[in-house]
Order: C-alpha cells, then structure tokens, then sequence
C-alpha cells in the first residue's frame, strides 16, 4: 500500500464501529474529491461483526486502514487516526455521514484569505434521516458565539488544524459523549473566537439511522461526573 503522506494537504479521517456497511460510501463520497497528496485514514473500533477492508481496495493509493485491537471508543480511535496523519488540516467524517460535491474546496478556496489565527472551518450539512431528506443546515458564524450554551457543529461539517489538535490534546479519551463539544470548547479556550470560521457551503450529508443509534451506548460521565456538569466545572459552560 503506496500513500505520499509526507506531502498531504487534507487527511480525511473515517471513525468506523459496527459500520462497515456505509464504509464505501463514505470513502467513496471523499476519493473523487483528493488531491495528489491527500489521503483517507479509516479506522475501526474492533468491530464486533468486522468483515475486514477488501471493499476499499480499490482506493488502496489514497488510503490507510487500521483497527484496533480492542474496543477503546471514538475519542481514542479519532486520536490514533490523528497521529497516523501527515497533513496540515483533518477533515473528520462520520462513517455512516457522505462528504458533500466539492466540499474540500471549501477548504482550499478559503485558505487564499484565512487568517492565521484560525483553527476550525465549519460548513453546513444536509440532515437525513431513515433515508428521508429533511432539511439543510447552515453553517455560521453566529452558532460559535452560544459555544458555552450548546455544541455549535458536528465533525462532519468541520476541517481543523492538526497542530491546534495536538496543542490542546487532541479529543478526551474519557469522554463517550458529545466529545466533540469537548473539543471545541478546548479550542475556543486555547485560541478564542477568533480560532473559528464558518462558510457558506455544504460540507456533509449527515446521515441519521434510528435503529443504529438505538444501539448505542454511551455513559455520558467523565470521572463519575455526567459529561454536561463537567463542562460547567471545566469551562464555565451552561448547557440548554
């Protein structure tokens, strides 16, 4: 398996859990829109019913496969992903979510006027559920201003910096819920404000199954403390 990590722009990182059936249309939703230098990290969580990577073997030139050995949950999958990346951004990806037309363009067009401070680019997502469209979501700028109050995006709809992940530690593997609001809350606290832009234009299709969230379970505690508390001692959060 060939990549050129050492000159990818975009990492596009896969978290996978019992998913393995929506993994080629996600991968496949990301390979046209690559880069020569750009690369796709699927990771799976030992998944109980995991039937290997065979079906992305045709993307074998742009993509890394790894698995871990034992279930360790998103927050620590995500990080392991993070740490096999090369590249300058991370584009997270839900594996049951579709990377929107030309959403990496969303990136690359705006770094010709970003200004260094920023960390995070957010953009909007169509909402489907049980395979019924419902509607769209706009990124903007005003979500990030109730930051404290509620979770602003999901991962789907965000490029981040990959040095501003390392720097504030990338995500809390203790956490199993809304781990992402944890991180964004990190990064406004390290950077501010101004660490955060939104843009006009579609990112993801986020996917919503009720039957597989059904089947998630999570305990929503950090240190026996529920996870929505934990913001309140940690950042002066008040969740609504």
């Amino acid at each position: 398996m060939t990549t050129t990590l050492m000159s990818a722009t975009i990492s596009v990182v896969i978290p996978c859990y019992d998913q393995v059936k929506y993994l080629y249309r996600a991968v496949s939703s990301v390979a046209w829109q690559l880069r020569p230098g750009d690369e796709v990290v699927v990771i799976d969580d030992c998944s109980p019913q995991f039937v290997g990577f065979d079906s992305l073997s045709r993307f074998r030139d742009c993509i890394v496969c790894i698995r871990n050995e034992s279930r360790k949950g998103v927050s620590f999958s995500r990080n392991r992903a993070i740490l096999q990346c090369q590249a300058e951004w991370i584009k997270f990806l839900d594996a049951d979510d579709v990377l929107a037309p030309y959403a990496l363009d969303a990136l690359r067009n705006s770094l010709r006027d970003m200004q260094p401070t920023v960390q995070v680019l957010v953009g909007g997502m169509h909402r489907v559920t049980d395979c019924q469209y419902c509607d769209y979501l706009e990124g903007t700028g005003d979500s990030f201003k109730s930051i404290l109050n509620w979770n602003p995006f999901l991962p789907s709809t965000a490029f981040v910096r990959r040095e501003a992940l390392l720097n504030v530690g990338m995500f809390d593997e203790q956490i199993d819920f809304e781990e992402d609001w944890d991180l964004w809350l990190k990064i406004h606290e390290k950077f501010g404000p101004s660490a955060f832009r939104a843009v006009r234009q579609p990112i993801c299709y986020y996917w919503i199954q009720g039957a597989d969230r059904k089947k998630k379970k999570r305990t929503a505690l950090r240190d026996g403390i529920p996870v929505r508390e934990y913001f309140r001692m940690r950042y002066g959060a008040d969740p609504k």
